[in-house]
């Protein structure tokens, strides 16, 4: 396990800024929701470097910023979808043929306010240069 109360008490020989652990929970805990997407970031990162693959570190923060968003962390994994707010969402994971059911028969209506679920549809997601319009008045 980790302690890093206890760490932080022998300061004087254990330089305190870079000790590292992979408790997501405690980092939470002691050092905020920042600390803990950082975290995660790191993890994911380091997992699919282990297997050499490539991933680009803008997806992995979008995956951090979806579990931390409301400043705990939540599961991403099929449990954790299932109180994602949007049908196509939670399509757009593992189990599609099972969310589309249950949207089906529970007469659901997606908005389409998720990134994924406007991307399965072809729209622009509503972040980034997506978030906005410019607009220029055409002289006469």
């Amino acid at each position: 396990g980790s302690n890093l109360q206890a760490v932080g008490a022998y300061d004087d020989y254990i330089d305190v800024d870079k000790v590292m652990t992979n408790d997501i929970y405690l980092i939470l805990q002691t050092y905020g929701v920042e600390a803990a997407r950082k975290a995660l970031i790191h993890e994911l990162s380091m997992v699919f470097k282990a297997y050499g693959i490539p991933v680009d570190n803008r997806h992995l923060s979008i995956i951090a910023d979806y579990m931390t968003a409301h400043g705990g962390y939540r599961p991403f994994n099929r449990s954790g979808m299932d109180t994602a707010p949007s049908g196509i969402q939670k399509m757009s994971f593992e189990t599609s043929l099972k969310f589309l059911t249950d949207a089906a028969m529970n007469a659901e209506i997606d908005h389409l306010e998720s990134p994924s679920a406007r991307i399965a549809v072809g729209e622009i997601t509503k972040c980034g240069t997506g978030m906005f319009d410019l607009l220029q008045k055409i002289r006469a």
